[in-house]
């Protein structure tokens, strides 16, 4: 009876080590960047409130997050600089042009503040779409010498607490440009 059970040990140690040595030698994953740009998603937007999605592109990584039942949209875009970027270079990048052209496809738009909080650009706008109104607060943020990051959520103006709550969720030392 008791060399059965040393049998029965012995085998399944066997088969843990085994495993283990399986393990050890699968190749490790390599980082994605679209896992990176979805991690930003990760404590902010509520799994059941908000959809997620995201592509990954030679230039670029994209994330989305809509939450319909709220009217908002989250946009991040992980922008690659492959030859490096500084800083004369990205506020020449994200400049007037730069949103003329992201904000083509709404009616109209205006800046009503921008500020540099820490190593972050926040700028606020009031756009509007289909005839609604919207409030947008975009960031910008070199997060390496190759990526920057914008990302801007948006929301109905007549719904402000949202964005306030969703914002310091998301860069809480740059949620807001003061006063």
């Amino acid at each position: 009876m008791m060399a059965r059970r040393l049998l029965i040990l012995l085998v399944l140690l066997t088969g843990v080590l085994m495993v283990s040595q399986a393990q050890d030698t699968e190749p490790a994953r390599p980082d994605r960047e679209i896992y990176t740009v979805l991690a930003y998603g990760d404590g902010v937007f509520e799994p059941d409130v908000w959809l997620a999605s995201a592509r990954e592109q030679d230039v670029r990584t994209i994330a989305e997050w809509r939450a319909d039942s709220i009217g908002g949209l989250a946009y991040l875009d992980y922008m690659h600089f492959d030859a490096g970027i500084n800083a004369d270079q990205l506020e020449a990048t994200f400049g007037e042009a730069w949103f003329q052209a992201s904000f083509s496809n709404y009616q109209n738009w205006r800046e009503l503040t921008n500020c540099q909080l820490g190593n972050v650009r926040l700028h606020e706008f009031s756009l509007s779409l289909n005839n609604i109104k919207y409030t947008m607060r975009y960031w910008i943020e070199a997060v390496s010498e190759t990526r920057v990051l914008t990302l801007f959520i948006i929301f109905p103006t007549d719904t402000p607490e949202p964005m306030d709550e969703y914002a310091q969720k998301l860069f809480p030392d740059a949620a807001v440009c003061a006063g």
